[in-house]
């Protein structure tokens, strides 16, 4: 079992934990454990705002930068947390997180 899919297990073991997504650097998913469709739509989103996300950080403080990022929506609760080479995407429905 490769780390992708350990860090996966692991998260998904949680209470209210909908999916997980790991993606590499780039925004290639590494590992999901929601259906590729899904898994897209969700990786093109998230790629997005996180560069927006860290394009305002920069402006603001070009010696800072976004680690976590909690999206929470009517039907979602969304946690995306960046690393040097990987980033992980945990989506829950509201009130968890």
């Amino acid at each position: 079992m490769n780390e992708a899919e350990k860090t996966i297990k692991r998260i998904q073991a949680q209470k209210g934990v909908e999916g997980v997504i790991v993606v590499n650097a780039e925004g290639i998913p590494i590992e999901s454990n929601l259906d590729h469709q899904r898994t897209l739509h969700y990786t093109y989103n998230f790629q997005q705002l996180l560069a927006r996300t860290q394009r305002v950080m920069k402006d603001l403080d070009p010696q800072n930068e976004a680690t976590l990022l909690d999206v929470q929506t009517e039907k979602n609760n969304i946690l995306i947390s960046t690393g040097k080479e990987k980033y992980t995407y945990v989506i829950q429905p509201p009130g968890f997180g």
